[in-house]
């Protein structure tokens, strides 16, 4: 069987690859990429950074972010390689093909981002690359809350997307490792649905209280998507004027 073929994913600034990655673009990577708070932000990590889509979306909106960006897959790291290279700040970003449990930075982060492997409990796929992607064999959720309380600066946050029902898990390793729970928001993939996903932002700062926030992706009938959603992306996506 021949191996299938993807047109690239044209956004407004750039335009990411994915012949090769196990994992193709989703609305989780634009979601986490575009709901960041980048304000203030120099120094930043893209952990499991898959096709690169995160790196690049942070670095489109502050030019001042200088970012690393670690993944473990083979065949991810060349779409990787690819986008990087291709995109009007490559020379901002730096792809690192490795283990977040090797990876030693040299200096802390204003700035941790990660669209973690999920579906830790569902059926695995046979397919390698996409299990390594899809499960937390190779990258777990409390390595990335420990990565980030020994490596972000004082004043950074560390910013995730979940499936919602793992906020429990995450809120527990943040208060394991010293993190406290900044943001928040509440993902519904319809109005009429449950959340299905969660936006999640800690830093070492204690808060007086958790901001909450929600967000709506599609109203009734498919693509036609909520005006927070399109206000959120659409500095990126072609469809959204």
């Amino acid at each position: 069987m021949s191996k299938r073929i993807y047109k690239p994913f044209n956004f407004k600034k750039f335009s990411i690859h994915q012949n090769n990655a196990a994992m193709k673009i989703g609305t989780d990577g634009i979601l986490i990429g575009a709901w960041v708070n980048v304000s203030k932000k120099f120094r930043a990590l893209d952990i499991g950074s898959g096709t690169g889509i995160i790196s690049i979306m942070l670095c489109q909106r502050n030019l001042n972010i200088e970012l690393d960006s670690i993944e473990l897959s083979p065949s991810a790291i060349i779409d990787a390689k690819i986008n990087i290279e291709n995109c009007n700040w490559s020379n901002r970003i730096k792809l690192f093909h490795q283990d977040l449990k090797d990876f030693i930075p040299n200096s802390n982060y204003d700035l941790i981002v990660s669209n973690p492997p999920y579906f830790k409990k569902s059926l695995k796929p046979s397919n390698s690359e996409r299990l390594k992607a899809r499960h937390q064999n190779n990258l777990k959720l409390e390595d990335i809350l420990k990565f980030s309380k020994q490596h972000l600066s004082k004043e950074g946050s560390l910013n995730i997307i979940l499936p919602f029902d793992q906020k429990k898990e995450a809120v527990q390793f943040a208060k394991k490792y010293g993190l406290n729970s900044v943001r928040e928001c509440d993902v519904y993939p319809k109005p009429n649905k449950v959340p299905h996903r969660i936006l999640l932002e800690f830093s070492k700062i204690k808060n007086k209280q958790t901001i909450k926030e929600s967000l709506v992706i599609e109203m009734a009938g498919r693509h036609n998507y909520s005006e927070d959603y399109k206000k959120l992306t659409r500095e990126f996506y072609t469809i959204f004027e």
